[in-house]
């Protein structure tokens, strides 16, 4: 298990290369001048070959990566263009709301997903079932940005119970802050989970180990719970390692919703005013991330099925 999990960190590195070679290249193809974004339209011309000239703008592209790769090399994600500040400092700063966010949604999320689930395989073909896989595919069909614009709809502007702005301050908790956007999140990350669950619970409900506990007088918890969930694991971790990593993608769109000042709506303004050095180092910061919640997800996998662990200890 250790070489395997070593061979995965060892792939992960040419990922991440090329993840910062695509982005340093294709975020220099949106349309517009930094400098120009940056100064305003009252800038002059003289002022905006010098603010050029001082960040390296002038320069081919191919000296710009040049440069730019070898600060990566060395875990500089360079100087953001709009704070005046080392990017990797900027990011640091907004990672914390960004990963609490990821983390409640997809607990939350998970949680009332593995309770749908087993109701609905346990009900299959019943109203509960009926009623529960139609909202999954309706979860499924929605935009996430749909969900999030709902929720404000109907918790900020009608109960008033969340703020409009998702930020500290003004008489706002911080739980408060967090509603909106977690639900939004934990209701769209929920939908597939719940399905995956109720198909891997309806494969091991027929199983022969099953019945065998029920005709020992277990309690119908223990057997949905422990022995028929417990064997169904597999492809639920699977869906929730994949939540995880796509989350940050989520999370791009609701924080701008929500106006919450995360990782995802510092990326989107850095586009917004052409701020390379803080799009290639968000990009590069999110793309670490998926990949160790893929390693991470690889070991859950050995401790949810011993099989996994003793084959990758052979390998």
């Amino acid at each position: 298990m250790k070489k395997y999990i070593l061979s995965r960190v060892l792939f992960a590195l040419p990922t991440i290369i090329g993840v910062f070679i695509v982005v340093f290249f294709v975020v220099r193809l949106i349309p517009g001048d930094p400098a120009s974004a940056m100064l305003g339209p009252k800038a002059t011309t003289a002022q905006i070959e010098q603010y050029r000239e001082h960040h390296g703008l002038n320069e081919p592209v191919y000296v710009q990566f040049g440069v730019a790769f070898k600060k990566f090399i060395k875990g500089d994600l360079g100087q953001s263009l709009s704070w005046y500040r080392p990017a990797r400092d900027v990011i640091m700063e907004r990672l914390p709301r960004s990963a609490e966010l990821a983390f409640f949604g997809v607990l939350f999320g998970t949680i009332a997903a593995l309770i749908f689930g087993v109701i609905a395989a346990v009900y299959r073909g019943r109203w509960p079932d009926l009623l529960l896989t139609s909202f999954a595919t309706l979860g499924m069909s929605l935009p996430m940005f749909y969900i999030g614009l709902w929720i404000l709809v109907i918790f900020a502007m009608k109960l008033k119970i969340i703020p409009v702005i998702s930020t500290l301050g003004g008489g706002v908790s911080y739980w408060q802050s967090l509603l909106g956007p977690v639900l939004a999140l934990a209701l769209s990350e929920s939908a597939l989970l719940t399905r995956t669950t109720r198909s891997s619970m309806l494969e091991v409900l027929n199983e022969d180990y099953i019945r065998t506990a029920r005709s020992k007088g277990l309690t119908e918890r223990i057997v949905l719970f422990k022995h028929a969930l417990g064997n169904a694991l597999i492809p639920i971790v699977t869906v929730v390692g994949y939540s995880l990593a796509t989350v940050f993608g989520g999370a791009i769109v609701l924080e701008t919703v929500f106006a919450r000042n995360g990782v995802g709506k510092l990326l989107v303004d850095a586009i917004h005013v052409r701020d390379y050095p803080l799009v290639q180092g968000t990009t590069i910061v999110i793309a670490i991330l998926i990949v160790l919640i893929n390693i991470v997800t690889d070991i859950v996998y050995g401790v949810v099925d011993p099989r996994i662990r003793v084959t990758g200890e052979e390998r």
